[in-house]
């Protein structure tokens, strides 16, 4: 995992920078959904802040390279609130209705822990965008291996949670073939999702009578 100083290192020496351009997989999404309030962790450069801003949310940006939010604060658009800081020490005031990550290059294990802390600040029916690499090892500034993420560990981080969508996505990229890893998930009891109090109890019933009946040897 790269350093901070890197990152500023990076995006002070590079010209045009290989993270400007939105992802497809994200936005997409993302126009599907209610503008509200949104975090975007990891944010870079802001592309996909300022889409988020340009679609009508109200955003805040979090990254640890001071050089990247300094470009980012720059650019023209709607406002975005951006802040220097560690993603994962990060945390916000109040209860957002979207959490984007992408592209987030940590270890599995502090991932997991991230994604399972971001799921507690949503709202009701908030939503969890993931966007990563997936089937590649990179190396650490000490020269550790590590694993990007793939769908079972990203299924760990969201237990309990509701999943709209988690996939593959194959794309190419310059002269290979790139393949990401993308979870859509919410947390489950909004108002448009919550089982009536009644509803719930036949639902129970059902279960149970199932749970019963292939119990006494009753198969599908």
């Amino acid at each position: 995992m790269l350093i901070a100083s890197a990152w500023d290192a990076y995006y002070a020496g590079v010209e045009h920078p290989f993270c400007t351009a939105t992802a497809t997989a994200l936005t997409s999404r993302i126009d599907r959904l209610s503008p509200g309030r949104a975090i975007d962790l990891g944010c870079g450069l802001g592309r996909h802040a300022r889409h988020l801003a340009e679609s009508g949310w109200s955003v805040q940006a979090v990254d640890f390279s001071r050089v990247a939010i300094e470009i980012a604060s720059t650019a023209e658009g709607p406002k975005v609130g951006y802040h220097v800081g560690d993603v994962t020490q990060w945390r916000t005031a109040e209860p957002v209705d979207l959490i984007l990550v992408s592209y987030l290059h940590l270890r599995i294990d502090d991932l997991d822990a991230l994604l399972a802390a971001a799921r507690t600040w949503l709202a009701p029916g908030g939503h969890l965008l993931y966007l990563g690499h997936a089937h590649h090892v990179a190396l650490d500034g000490k020269g550790v291996h590590v694993m990007f993420p793939d769908i079972a560990d990203l299924a760990r981080a969201c237990a309990g949670m509701r999943i709209d969508e988690m996939a593959h996505v194959v794309r190419s990229h310059v002269d290979t073939t790139t393949i990401d890893v993308l979870l859509h998930a919410r947390s489950w009891w909004s108002q448009d999702t919550a089982l009536p109090s009644a509803r719930r109890k036949r639902a129970s019933a059902c279960l149970t009578t199932s749970s019963n009946l292939r119990s006494a040897g009753s198969h599908p």
